[in-house]
């Protein structure tokens, strides 16, 4: 089932794509923002993207950018419903549509542009790494997690990091170098990060991968943090340090 992400500000136009689309067998995404689409794409890599170019919290150039530079969406249509062709559009994959369309052509430009570009694709052009700074990934045994939140934190970084411990996955959410959101194992904020800390000492060849996102973006997050990071680290490490003492005290007699 091609997995379609509907992008419109209008709820009425919205629904009524979203119905339709369903029908033709499309397993329907929709946002009414393009910073909420970015909260959808983390969640669910759509197939194909319906999306309108009216100014709103994220621009659609800024949008375009995001799509384009993720591997998971570099090669997904982007249907714009504009009333020009932008600039910046430069491949096929970049489709216009006009602004006077009714829902039901809408949708028929979903399935002709998904159609063509099965029996045509396009060939991308590989990904270009992040210049340093800008994305990064290695192993905790290169740099553990305290020395890279403190380096992102000086930094003034706003992004994601996400460090994969055996099957499990910590998300760690910055906003200008302060400690935003946590989730790890069930658990979220002080709490999750104070685990994600402690089974990384254990798994030092634990890896983890890091990508900035828009601000606007991280400020949808809820704030599970509401320490300053300086703080959050110091109280960590002061609790980790307790543990280590606690394990290496000789058993009573």
């Amino acid at each position: 089932m091609t997995r379609l992400l509907i992008v419109l500000p209008d709820e009425i136009t919205r629904r009524a794509v979203s119905v339709l689309a369903e029908y033709e067998g499309y397993e329907v995404t929709s946002a009414d923002s393009r910073l909420h689409a970015l909260t959808q794409l983390e969640r669910n890599t759509p197939d194909v993207v319906l999306c309108d170019d009216r100014p709103g919290d994220l621009s659609s150039v800024e949008f375009h950018e995001i799509i384009r530079s993720e591997p998971g969406t570099q090669g997904v249509p982007l249907l714009l419903v504009t009333d020009r062709v932008p600039g910046w559009f430069d491949t096929a994959l970049d489709v216009p549509v006009g602004r006077d369309r009714t829902s039901r052509e809408l949708v028929e430009a979903i399935t002709d542009a998904t159609t063509r570009l099965a029996r045509d694709p396009v060939k991308l052009t590989p990904l270009t790494p992040a210049p340093v700074g800008a994305q990064m990934r290695g192993t905790l045994e290169i740099v553990n997690l305290f020395d890279l939140i403190v380096s992102f934190n000086q930094m003034r970084k706003t992004g994601r990091i996400m460090v994969t411990v055996g099957n499990t996955e910590a998300v760690i959410y910055l906003m200008r170098g302060e400690v935003w959101h946590i989730e790890y194992g069930g658990h979220t904020g002080q709490q999750a990060l104070l685990n994600a800390f402690a089974d990384t000492e254990v798994a030092p060849t634990s890896s983890f991968a890091f990508a900035i996102l828009p601000e606007p973006l991280v400020e949808l997050l809820p704030r599970t943090s509401l320490t300053s990071t300086s703080r959050l680290l110091l109280d960590i490490a002061v609790h980790l340090d307790h543990v280590r003492s606690a394990r290496q005290a000789p058993a009573p007699q």
